[in-house]
């Protein structure tokens, strides 16, 4: 009976305390679902937004105030003084890199900076014109060595004006030593006249080496006979005429006059036309000997003669 009594209540309990729970989880959820609407999820987006800006601009002023720095160190000149800025000059080389050129060496400019600066002074040649006058003892020093260039130019340019006869050394013999060759070459000279007629021109070819080359040598012995003469005018005279012996000489041999060829047989009539031209060419040059041979000294002349092999 007691039993029947406490049941009804039980269930009524229970039921009551289940819908209070069901009232209490519902309102929980309902106030998740209002907090997470639209609304707080703008909110939070604005507040990640602001936070962005605010970085963005201490990142903006933190660059301006770097820049500003910056300009600052560029405006700024340099502490060093512009006497001591020396300026940079690139010379070039005298001489082409190749293969066999060592690298190690250092090459020699034709014009360094060492040059310019004896002109010039030590310092830089934008001085004088940011500056007016320069320093008055450097200004005295560059007029100085200007001043020795110039007499060295005059120098040169006098030098150069002295003939060249006058600078000839005189040869250590006498002039007789230097006559008796000459003689010699007359008598091959006048040898080869009978050589020319016969038109034997082989034999003619070896002959004429003998009076250019050893043992007379005619062009080192008429130099130095003429570098022993006192006179001026005679010596003019001896050199035209030794030039003019030597223009006749070459003349003797007609290869070196007419396009011949030594290897092909000459007609009579080929060894006739270059016989009297070689003749010729011959007789002007034992003229033009003669003649230079009459501008010297009896005494030297007469010395040489006894020299001379007597036949």
């Amino acid at each position: 009976m007691m039993l029947q009594c406490i049941q009804p209540n039980f269930q009524k309990c229970s039921k009551s305390l289940s819908n209070g729970v069901g009232k209490s989880k519902r309102s929980r959820e309902h106030r998740l679902t209002r907090n997470s609407g639209p609304e707080s999820s703008k909110a939070g987006l604005n507040e990640d937004v602001l936070a962005r800006l605010k970085a963005a601009e201490e990142e903006a002023a933190m660059l301006r105030k770097e820049l500003e720095a910056a300009k600052s160190r560029v405006s700024e000149p340099p502490a060093t003084d512009v006497i001591e800025v020396k300026p940079k000059r690139f010379d070039s080389v005298d001489q082409r890199e190749t293969v066999f050129t060592d690298k190690t060496q250092k090459r020699a400019s034709w014009l360094s900076e060492a040059d310019v600066e004896f002109f010039t002074g030590s310092a830089p040649p934008e001085e004088s014109s940011q500056e007016g006058e320069g320093d008055p003892e450097m200004q005295q020093t560059v007029q100085k060595r200007l001043a020795l260039g110039i007499i060295a130019s005059l120098a040169l340019g006098a030098f150069a004006l002295v003939p060249t006869d006058a600078l000839r050394l005189k040869p250590p013999k006498p002039m007789y030593f230097y006559i008796v060759p000459l003689l010699r070459i007359k008598d091959l000279l006048e040898e080869c006249g009978p050589i020319i007629q016969d038109a034997d021109w082989s034999t003619l070819r070896i002959l004429l080496p003998r009076v250019t080359g050893p043992p007379n040598n005619a062009r080192s012995n008429l130099d130095n006979v003429i570098a022993l003469l006192d006179d001026t005018r005679t010596a003019e005279k001896a050199t035209k005429l030794a030039a003019e012996f030597f223009e006749y000489l070459d003349s003797i041999d007609f290869n070196k006059y007419y396009d011949a060829m030594p290897s092909v047989t000459l007609t009579g009539a080929q060894n006739a036309q270059y016989a009297e031209f070689s003749g010729k060419a011959l007789v002007v040059a034992l003229q033009k000997l003669d003649s230079f041979l009459a501008l010297l000294p009896s005494q030297a002349k007469a010395d040489a003669i006894t020299q001379m092999p007597v036949y």
